[in-house]
């Protein structure tokens, strides 16, 4: 009978090439998932034997216990105390050195997110017509008390964001930073088991880490069960789009069985065991199901022995003889110990860890564990429940809030357990959130609140702390649930001061469904008498958001100022702030932006008192998008370097995603698309880092942008087309759609969207992405030739007229100024002397911007316009300074356009007529000093054939050489 490592050769090949990888600087994160008792953990321990200590690796595990005893990130503690990023406050336990190898993770954003059609992020104030993503929505909300006092400026700190994503951003990347740093240093296996059990902040960081892994000795080895349940599902499958490997365990082969417990007794063997290893491995030495296995591993304790073992399967995941004594109230602590070792050396047990401390012990499979559960009789079990709570309780670790509340739980349904437990599910949700584990929070609270019947008065502010955290952790849906419920027990607990906090709970972010009930609970808060005036200003503000969500503007208009007057009469800072985020995002008419300007810098002024980096960041981008459109470059420069302050003193990672976006924004609109795709790439990082699909949507924007400008369909990305088929068809999606089928030169479909969009001609001015709709169907309209559309467009943009600058919003891009748009609007509605006259003033007004991309694009217009007037002196001086300027930043199609502009013009100038198109396409490239063979490479024909091509337009021309075919061509 063979005992040594059985099966598995082609998950070990590739474990070893991992290894290798990583010792090379190359890591990875590699998944081992299968069944209950296939093997995973066997194997992991054989790969870690083999590979991992002939190459120098430090080795750390860890494990996620079941039922979410453990405090988030608790599979990481052993790791990251060893690279000395332990996560929140520290724990009792001291560091421990590293294991030995041993054997046995705006508009633009919104309308392209991923999202259900019917929750959707709420379209911001940074309009027109562009969403800020729902990561960065307001901050946090605190319970409401009395106004603010005005305080000097804090200091800028990354120890205490106000904003809670990036808190938690901010944690996971220093996490993740101190794991890099020490596997660059030297490889590191890290051996995480059970990840089906895992907390969502120890997903989190896995996510992070996979992205990083490549950079860095780091190999991550995972285990997990499969049927996951589905939000660790979820998760773990997100992994593989960030790099993960998975390799999924089978049972053995009847020949691996046989290797096992010989070949005589192998069929009877596969067929009771349907080659699941663990059961192999039981039969090598016991015959029968995992009972009698389980039977026969305990046979050989005393009767107070297996009591122990039934006392630890009830209490605990990692076992340790002076916690299971304290939690039984006959033996001592040494006849535990003794009962724990022979259980170790019986094969129930497995040794986990042993330190100064002694030794501690798991079970050696979850279903050993479990069988011997069911052997354990109800009343016993409850009975050990609340003797494990009384004794944790003791301890007065709080790192096992949890696992107290887990006890209590299962203790039974007398009064003082459901509340005991609820206080203990608080205490851990409070050390969650104050390690930014938000999801986690969610978690805990929800069980707090499921053990408080309807009459316990502590259900309707466990119920606020439930919905607060389920907002925090980007739940909205359940938020909102959370909310109702909260909102129903403070009516029936008569605590209208609760109501207030339940209406604030969820802010910037909105769907039809979620405004009709914040509507609802703002107004019953706004009927409690004695509101303070910063909480009524705060409550306006809200119900203001929710108003525009529905569609009635006027109504949030009003909302909106009067929460602005109130918040500034009382002086309280954070009222103010989410005052002018109301009144910002109600800002729909051009004529609106000296207020938007204003806004701007009072968010600035109003965040720097507060300390909030990203409040102050989004005043900063409202004057950007003023200033822009005021044609005050030094405006916009000096915002920009606010923005670059701020990142500086608080580097959050979503303050310097805002900063990246103003930058590549920017940058496109002066024609720096190089720096532009470098500052959208480090962005897209950041944000799919923090899995924020809204804010990666964004960078599909910035590209299309690209590709319009540049005239190139292949800046557009499949995955472009992906998020554009999900997302709801609202106007705006749709526009984006369109404008990006007429850029990939899709055209038949291009116009059955304009089909669809030119019904809603002329669109309401009161929604602020109004206007971007508009200007992405500029294209669609010419393409359609649509006269009356045309001038339906023309009506609405012309509002922007009186402004001299340049249309968009930091976050997503700038569009030039808008007599640009106007001039071709008039020439498609058939207005061509006008169309001229709003060309000229576009080439004016986007020179004067710095707008160069906008510039040569405008010279073509203009260029097209005056050669069919037949003025074709001024339309060649046009169309060259649009190929060179085109020719200089790199815009392919522009640049094409202008050559083939330029030997139209100069056929009809020099009576070229009888040239063919491939003829006058040469003859530009000969005007230009360009060689034979130049032209060849450029074209992509052969030498010989441009030089036919060459003799032949000579000829035609009557020129005798290509100095005077180049002369004769320059004059045109």
């Amino acid at each position: 009978m063979a005992t040594e490592f059985v099966g598995r050769a082609a998950e070990l090949a590739v474990l070893a090439q991992q290894f290798e990888a990583a010792a090379r600087g190359r890591g990875a994160v590699v998944l081992l998932a299968g069944p209950a008792g296939v093997g995973k953990s066997t194997l992991a321990a054989e790969a870690l034997r083999r590979y991992a200590g002939p190459a120098g690796f430090a080795v750390a595990r860890g494990h996620c216990p079941r039922d979410a005893v453990a405090p988030p990130l608790w599979p990481w503690q052993h790791t990251l105390r060893l690279v000395g990023a332990a996560p929140g406050p520290p724990g009792r336990r001291a560091a421990e050195p590293p294991e030995a190898p041993r054997a046995p993770a705006d508009g633009h954003a919104e309308a392209l997110a991923a999202a259900p059609a019917d929750a959707h992020t709420q379209a911001p104030p940074d309009a027109p017509g562009y969403a800020r993503p729902h990561a960065h929505a307001p901050a946090p909300v605190d319970p409401p008390g009395p106004a603010d006092a005005p305080a000097p400026a804090p200091p800028w700190t990354a120890t205490v964001p106000a904003d809670a994503a990036a808190a938690r951003f901010l944690e996971l990347a220093r996490m993740t930073e101190a794991l890099v740093a020490a596997a660059a240093e030297r490889p590191w296996a890290v051996l995480l088991e059970d990840l089906h059990w895992a907390d969502a902040a120890s997903l989190d960081l896995l996510r992070h880490l996979t992205g990083e892994a490549a950079r860095t000795g780091l190999l991550v080895l995972g285990t997990f069960r499969e049927p996951v349940p589905e939000e660790p599902a979820a998760a773990l499958a997100e992994l593989g789009r960030y790099g993960a490997t998975t390799l999924r365990l089978a049972p053995f082969t009847y020949a691996e069985v046989a290797r096992c417990v010989g070949e005589a007794d192998a069929g009877e063997a596969y067929r009771r065991t349907g080659g699941l290893p663990l059961l192999v491995a039981a039969l090598r030495t016991r015959a029968g199901s995992l009972g009698t296995v389980v039977s026969g591993l305990l046979a050989g304790l005393t009767a107070d022995q297996r009591d122990v073992v039934r006392a630890a399967a009830v209490l605990g995941e990692r076992l340790d003889a002076a916690q299971l004594a304290a939690a039984l109230p006959g033996p001592g602590e040494t006849v535990v110990a003794q009962a724990l070792e022979a259980a170790w050396h019986a094969g129930v047990l497995t040794a986990a860890r042993t330190t100064g401390a002694g030794r501690t012990y798991r079970f050696t499979h979850e279903l050993v564990r479990d069988e011997v559960l069911g052997r354990t009789t109800p009343a016993t079990a409850r009975a050990l429940h609340r003797a494990a709570a009384q004794a944790l309780e003791r301890s007065g670790d709080p790192a096992d809030a949890a696992r107290i509340a887990a006890h209590w739980r299962q203790a039974g349904t007398e009064p003082e357990h459901r509340t005991a437990a609820a206080h203990w599910s608080r205490a851990a949700a409070a050390l969650a959130r104050e390690r930014h584990a938000y999801a986690d929070a969610a978690r805990h609270l929800a069980d707090a609140a499921a053990v408080l019947d309807a009459g316990d008065p502590q259900r309707a502010p466990a119920l606020v702390d439930l919905a607060r955290a389920a907002y925090l952790a980007g739940h909205y849906e359940a938020c909102l649930r959370h909310c109702d419920e909260a909102s129903a027990a403070a009516r029936a607990h008569s605590r209208p001061d609760l109501l207030a906090e339940v209406a604030l709970v969820l802010q910037g972010v909105t769907f039809p469904h979620a405004s009709d009930a914040v509507t609802r609970m703002c107004r019953a808060a706004l009927a409690v008498q004695g509101l303070p005036d910063a909480v009524r200003a705060r409550l306006l503000a809200q119900l203001a958001t929710a108003s525009a969500e529905l569609d009635v503007p006027a109504e949030a208009a009003r909302q909106a100022r009067a929460a602005l007057e109130l918040a500034e009469a009382s002086g309280d800072l954070r009222a103010e702030l989410d005052a002018a985020r109301a009144v910002q995002m109600t800002l729909a008419h051009p004529d609106d932006t000296p207020e938007r300007l204003r806004l701007g810098e009072l968010a600035v002024a109003r965040a720097e008192r507060l300390g909030d980096p990203l409040a102050a960041v989004l005043g900063h981008q409202w004057r950007v998008q003023a200033a822009y459109l005021l044609g005050r470059l030094d405006l916009v420069d000096d915002a920009l370097r606010g923005i670059e302050a701020v990142v500086d003193r608080a580097p959050l990672p979503l303050v310097r995603w805002h900063l990246l976006r103003v930058r590549a924004a920017r940058a496109v609109q002066e024609g720096r698309f190089a720096e532009a795709r470098r500052h959208n790439d480090e962005a897209t990082g950041l944000a799919r880092a923090g899995g924020d699909r809204s804010a990666l949507a964004l960078s599909h924007v910035l590209r299309q942008q690209l590709a319009l400008v540049r005239g190139d369909a292949t800046e557009l990305s499949a995955q472009m087309w992906q998020e554009l088929d999900r997302a709801p068809r609202h106007p705006l999606v749709l526009s984006l759609r369109g404008r990006a089928l007429f850029l990939a030169g899709r055209l038949d479909e291009a116009r059955d969207v304009y089909g669809r969009l030119r019904p809603l001609l002329p669109f309401p001015m009161t929604n602020p992405p109004w206007p971007a709709v508009l200007l992405n169907l500029v294209d669609l309209i010419a393409l359609a030739g649509d006269a009356q559309a045309a001038g339906l467009a023309y009506d609405q943009l012309a509002l922007f007229r009186p402004y001299p600058g340049a249309i968009g919003t930091p976050t997503a891009y700038f569009s030039g100024t808008v007599s640009r748009d106007l001039g071709r609007l008039a020439l498609t509605a058939g207005r061509p002397e006008e169309a001229e006259e709003l060309l000229r003033e576009a080439l004016v007004r986007n020179r004067a911007l710095g707008a160069r991309p906008f510039v040569a694009l405008t010279c073509l217009d203009l260029a097209a316009l005056r050669s069919d007037a037949g003025a074709l002196t001024e339309a060649g001086a046009l169309a060259r300074e649009a190929l060179g300027t085109a020719g200089r930043l790199g815009m392919p199609g522009p640049a094409a356009t202008a050559e083939r502009l330029l030997g139209e013009i100069a056929a009809r100038r020099t009576g070229a007529g009888a040239l063919t198109p491939r003829e006058r396409q040469i003859a530009g490239h000969v005007a230009r000093a360009r060689t034979n063979r130049q032209i060849a490479a450029d074209l992509v024909i052969s030498e010989r054939t441009v030089e036919s091509h060459v003799r032949s337009i000579l000829g035609k021309l009557g020129c005798a050489n290509r100095t005077e075919l180049v002369a004769r061509w320059a004059g045109s």
